[in-house]
């Protein structure tokens, strides 16, 4: 005897049961459809967003720029618009937008590697996608009275899926530093409608649209740091490595790990969870 305590082996978990038999002749049309309407989302958040610029710059744009003039011409009402406006666009069209599209493309990328995936006779005896519950308020979105589903996580992770799942957990997960970094990039939006609009006096038109071009490239450093910072959380879990070299049981039982320390950190709305 050394006087050392020997290290109780870690209990295997157990794999989960196969999928129905129609499931899995159901799943390659359901993970498609669901990249889709993600997809869909996706597409209307970016259009609302850009589209609405050259909308409200050109479409009616004289009344536009008469109704902020006279607001601006009321020192209480720009008092208003400084103080009040501003700070609410910024937050809405920078954070929300930045947000709404970060947390909508990983799942719908994620739903058409399963959609592959059920097609592959590798995955057919597995279950291809998991979800967990965040903890209330924890989330991106509006509030709720219960915890919220995080779905379409990945039961057989790979460095692709690991990469995905860094934006996903970015996306639904609130973070203080990236709300701030996306700021500067919702005051652009007013920014370029004045830099577009025909009717602003040419000297405007040249600040705002140098103005657009500071404080999208602001927001762009800022978000960069932001994510990085995360990144580089030295209390994420080890499993950004690949798994290739793992045993198939080996293999079970660290994906087994992986999943609960996902469904643990997430839950908590820690967003290295990935």
């Amino acid at each position: 005897m050394t006087g050392t305590r020997a290290e109780a082996p870690e209990a295997s978990t157990p794999a989960p049961p196969p999928p129905a038999r129609w499931s899995l002749v159901l799943r390659p049309l359901g993970y498609l459809f669901v990249g889709l309407v993600w997809t869909g989302i996706w597409l209307v958040a970016l259009l609302l967003l850009v589209g609405s610029v050259p909308y409200l710059a050109f479409v009616d744009s004289e009344a536009l720029v008469a109704g902020v003039g006279e607001r601006l011409s009321n020192p209480l009402e720009a008092l208003g618009v400084v103080v009040i406006v501003l700070p609410v666009l910024a937050l809405a069209i920078g954070s929300g937008g930045w947000y709404v599209l970060t947390a909508s493309w990983p799942l719908a990328v994620l739903s058409f590697v399963y959609a592959g995936r059920a097609l592959d006779r590798r995955y057919r005896g597995e279950k291809l996608s998991f979800t967990t519950r965040g903890a209330r308020g924890s989330t991106f979105g509006p509030p709720t009275t219960t915890s919220v589903a995080l779905s379409l996580q990945p039961v057989r992770s790979t460095a692709f899926t690991d990469r995905v799942m860094r934006f996903y957990a970015a996306g639904w997960s609130v973070d203080g530093r990236t709300v701030v970094a996306m700021l500067p990039a919702g005051l652009a939006w007013p920014c370029a409608i004045a830099a577009l609009a025909p009717d602003v006096p040419d000297p405007v038109r040249a600040v705002s649209a140098v103005a657009v071009v500071v404080l999208l490239l602001a927001s762009l450093v800022l978000g960069v740091r932001a994510f990085r910072r995360r990144l580089a959380d030295p209390s994420a879990p080890d499993h950004d490595r690949p798994l290739t070299d793992l045993s198939a049981a080996e293999r079970r039982d660290r994906l087994a790990r992986v999943r609960e320390q996902r469904r643990a950190r997430l839950s908590r709305g820690d967003p290295s969870g990935t």
